[in-house]
């Protein structure tokens, strides 16, 4: 008969589909019990889950000698297993200094490096850690103190990438009955009973008030609310990814941009995870993006006007009329600047921007009908001044675009077209001495349309290089 850790992790697994048969998994082992009893309840069970069991041990040298001996007992347990295991040593409290940050902090970053990076390099494709409900609690309480809103009441997420947590429907209780009925004798961290870390507090302080003054059963009640609050997160988080596709007008790897007056159409918990999931596809997370920064950003649309604002990692968000841009600092702030005559005829490469131009010559009529996104047009060559070029956009460019009948900024025109300000170095602009003719995909000036007068024909087409 299987004990009730061992049921609790299958039904787990099971439920949220966290193994398959086949899968190589590597089980984080810090020696403390949770994660003692995680590696052996997963050995007991790796005939009946088809898995393969590798574990690692990191060292992050905070307790001098003791560390060591985590270290050693991780091995020695491994090895009785017959599992493989990677230990490591690395000086956790010299890359806290250097990065300035809390030892929490430091030792998170560093040992999800630690297990990303082993994984890779034996091809496992599951990381098993050893959080536990109580943990979960612990974690909803602390978000709860930090001001986190629905996705922090969520917790830790049972499954995030190849990261697994088997025994997060799991209580302490349960751990510590497994470790001691095993006789497995895992390491205690004498830190852990020190209330000087808030998550310690919390465990030593807080936790046993709530059970003693107001509810006794306030872990059930906080892990239930972790979950609706996952279901309601998972479903709003849906919503806004679509939202946020919906609204795109433009994107590449630097810039992203989003639709205005759509994003003011919606409602407000959509609108902020919209904001945010475009910054976390700009910048691949939201590390250091807060509360105040996207309540600033719908602020700021909120007040009609354009603005630039800067986030941190270096994300600049512009509002120009009804494009609202997202883009790094080096494409913001570095505007490609080109200029090159252009063979008539022949072909023009434009290596800043992947560009070619090609020009064709002919006194044979060519119809000038084009659509007006084309990559190609027919001109008159005689309405030409001087020499061809292509160049990039300047400020204060101006063009008469076909059929418009006055000039126009072609500033404006980008923004009505909703060319990202980032990328509107990339679009060729085609000139002469006097005025632009040509905006290569955008608009053909009106001075250089082909008439029934026309007697040479030039034929200008923009390819990739």
């Amino acid at each position: 008969m299987k004990s009730n850790l061992l049921e609790n992790i299958l039904s787990t697994i099971r439920r949220l589909s966290m193994l398959k048969p086949g899968d190589k998994v590597l089980v984080a082992v810090s020696g403390g019990p949770d994660s003692v009893a995680l590696l052996h309840a997963l050995w007991s069970l790796r005939d009946e889950l088809g898995i393969t069991l590798y574990a690692a041990h990191l060292n992050h040298s905070f307790r001098g000698k003791e560390s060591d001996q985590d270290a050693e007992y991780v091995a020695q347990l491994a090895g009785n297993l017959g599992v493989p295991c990677t230990v490591e040593k690395i000086d956790v409290p010299e890359i806290q200094r250097t990065l300035r940050l809390s030892p929490e902090e430091a030792a998170r970053l560093v040992r999800y490096e630690f297990l990303e990076r082993v994984a890779d390099e034996i091809v496992a494709n599951r990381i098993a850690v050893g959080h536990t409900a109580d943990d979960q609690v612990e974690t909803v309480l602390l978000n709860i103190l930090r001001g986190a809103g629905i996705d922090g009441l969520s917790g830790m997420p049972p499954v995030r990438g190849r990261i697994i947590r088997p025994l997060i429907e799991t209580r302490r209780s349960v751990v510590e009955e497994y470790v001691e009925r095993h006789n497995l004798r895992p390491r205690i961290d004498a830190t852990n009973l020190l209330a000087t870390y808030a998550r310690n507090r919390i465990r030593l302080e807080l936790l046993p008030l709530l059970r003693r003054e107001f509810n006794p059963e306030v872990d059930a009640a906080i892990l239930r609310l972790s979950e609706l609050a996952t279901e309601d997160s998972a479903y709003l988080n849906m919503e806004a990814e679509e939202t946020l596709a919906r609204l795109k007008t433009g994107q590449n790897e630097q810039s992203l941009s989003l639709d205005v007056p759509g994003l003011l159409e919606c409602r407000p918990a959509i609108r902020r995870r919209a904001i945010r999931s475009a910054v976390s596809e700009l910048r691949g997370g939201l590390a250091d993006i807060g509360f105040v920064h996207v309540e600033d950003l719908i602020r700021l649309l909120d007040g009609g006007k354009d603005f630039r604002y800067e986030l941190p990692g270096g994300i600049y968000v512009e509002r120009e009329r009804e494009m609202l841009t997202f883009s790094s600092s080096k494409i913001a702030e570095l505007p490609i600047i080109y200029c090159y005559e252009l063979c008539v005829p022949g072909k023009t490469e434009v290596p800043e921007i992947g560009v070619i131009i090609e020009v064709d010559l002919s006194r044979t009529p060519i119809e000038p009908i084009r659509p007006p996104d084309s990559l190609e047009v027919v001109l008159d060559r005689d309405s030409i001044v001087g020499k061809l070029k292509v160049r990039s956009w300047e400020p204060g460019d101006r063009i008469r675009p076909l059929g418009l009948g006055g000039s126009k900024k072609i500033q404006d025109i980008f923004v009505d077209k909703k060319i990202p300000r980032a990328a509107r170095h990339r679009v060729p602009i085609i000139a002469d001495d006097e005025k632009v003719v040509w905006i290569a995909g955008l608009a053909l000036s009106e001075s250089v349309k082909v008439t029934g007068r026309t007697r040479e024909f030039l034929v200008l087409r923009s390819m990739p290089a």
